[in-house]
């Protein structure tokens, strides 16, 4: 089944045993844009591959006979040009992780998805795969005209500084693509960042608010760009390890968690290290994910290195993720003001943090203060809970609500915003005041 659109259309294959799914994606990519393509099985949607030249393909996990995860793989296989995207349930974490192995996925989508998220995920993966094509055509051309230039004969001086500038002018075209690709690709991180943080327990806005704050200190302490772009990334990305833990906890306080409770919780730094790892350009990413929770003098987890053996990106994020997570009560249970946890960072230099990065920070968080240091996060609707302190509320760019404490009328009230503006940016201070 496929809605007709203009032959330019971006080919869609959306794969899902429930009728009803598959009926919301088709209304939701109902566009001139698309061309949209139903499969109720794996079996069904490999036959539409044999015959339609598909772009994009969105795929359930769970399904009878055939799963997402092999029917992504066996896709991979044989179309391997085409962008793969699953759909994803939050039990299914071992099964994703699989598919990303396997059918070396795009990118996966929690269900029940949110609209305008999927529409940019998708999007974005549609720009990237025409950037590709793009560079991979523009290489040929690249590669005939070198071809042509060996050929030409020595006396031919203003033949060969003609090709010699028309490939100038294709390289710089190439490093434009790549460009602009990098600028794609960083876009898609930081949205799977926000998906992660739809999760209930997980903490909405800390990734956004840890990547910036690790980028200027990365900045700060001369890391070469490439590495602080991964430390941007494994920023963006610390918590999807989490999506795998139960929800009693990703509430409870690290306080308050026993041993064996705070090893499985420690050890979503590896579930979300080996998730990583298989996407190739986020392996070093990956890698500062994996030692998150590493400490200074060595007693940390999981390997228990210690000064200059934790990688420096890893350091940062250390510093910047357990200052956050004291303000908003996740270590101790209870908020803490900024001066009383700059005083916790400063005691712990040496043993638990590096105290260039410490400084560093704190430096820093003395730059940027204002009246009011206190973090303001942005933070996903579904995180939304009366007591918070919003710092301010917008709805299509008009601010509806600025620092009130929310009351559950006001909780309900913004909640009713969405069904009247796409644009909902919800801005919440952390910690307390002092």
């Amino acid at each position: 089944m496929n809605e007709t659109s203009p032959a330019t259309a971006a080919q869609l294959l959306f794969v899902d045993d429930e009728p009803n799914v598959l009926k919301a994606l088709k209304r939701l990519f109902r566009s001139a844009e698309y061309s949209v393509h139903l499969a109720e099985s794996g079996a069904a949607g490999l036959e539409t591959l044999q015959s339609q030249p598909i772009d994009l393909i969105i795929s359930d996990m769970r399904m009878p006979q055939m799963d997402g995860a092999e029917f992504l793989s066996r896709a991979a296989a044989s179309y391997p040009d085409t962008v793969r995207i699953l759909l994803t349930g939050y039990a299914d974490i071992e099964s994703t992780i699989a598919a990303v192995n396997n059918g070396r996925i795009y990118s996966y989508c929690s269900k029940p998805w949110e609209d305008n998220e999927l529409k940019i995920l998708v999007n974005n993966a549609l720009e990237q795969k025409r950037l590709r094509e793009e560079r991979l055509r523009l290489f040929a051309i690249v590669e005939r005209q070198n071809r042509e230039l060996k050929d030409l004969n020595a006396s031919l001086e203003e033949k060969v500084e003609k090709r010699t500038e028309q490939l100038k002018k294709s390289l710089q075209v190439i490093e434009q693509a790549n460009e602009s690709l990098k600028r794609q690709y960083h876009e898609s991180v930081k949205a799977f960042a926000k998906i992660i943080e739809m999760r209930p327990g997980i903490k909405s806005g800390h990734a956004k608010y840890i990547a910036e704050h690790a980028k200027d200190v990365a900045q700060r302490l001369g890391m070469p760009p490439a590495e602080v772009r991964n430390v941007v990334f494994a920023g963006l990305l610390l918590q999807i390890g989490k999506m795998s833990l139960p929800d009693s906890l990703l509430t409870m306080s690290h306080f308050a968690m026993n041993s064996q409770q705070r090893k499985r919780y420690l050890n979503h730094a590896l579930e979300g290290s080996h998730l990583l790892a298989g996407i190739e350009p986020l392996q070093q990413a990956a890698e500062l994910v994996s030692h998150q929770y590493e400490y200074y003098d060595g007693s940390g987890y999981p390997a228990g290195l210690s000064g200059a053996a934790i990688p420096l990106g890893s350091r940062i994020l250390t510093v910047i993720r357990e200052y956050i997570s004291m303000l908003d009560g996740t270590i101790t249970g209870s908020t803490m003001s900024t001066d009383q946890v700059k005083q916790r960072l400063q005691s712990k230099k040496g043993s638990h943090y590096d105290p260039q990065v410490v400084d560093a920070f704190l430096a820093l968080l003395d730059e940027t203060s204002t009246h009011d240091e206190r973090p303001v996060i942005e933070i996903s609707w579904t995180q939304l809970q009366a007591g918070m302190e919003a710092a301010e509320v917008l709805c299509n760019d008009v601010l509806y609500l600025k620092d009130q404490i929310l009351t559950e009328k006001h909780v309900e009230d913004i909640l009713g915003l969405r069904k009247h503006g796409k644009n909902l940016v919800l801005r919440v201070r952390l910690g307390q005041g002092g």
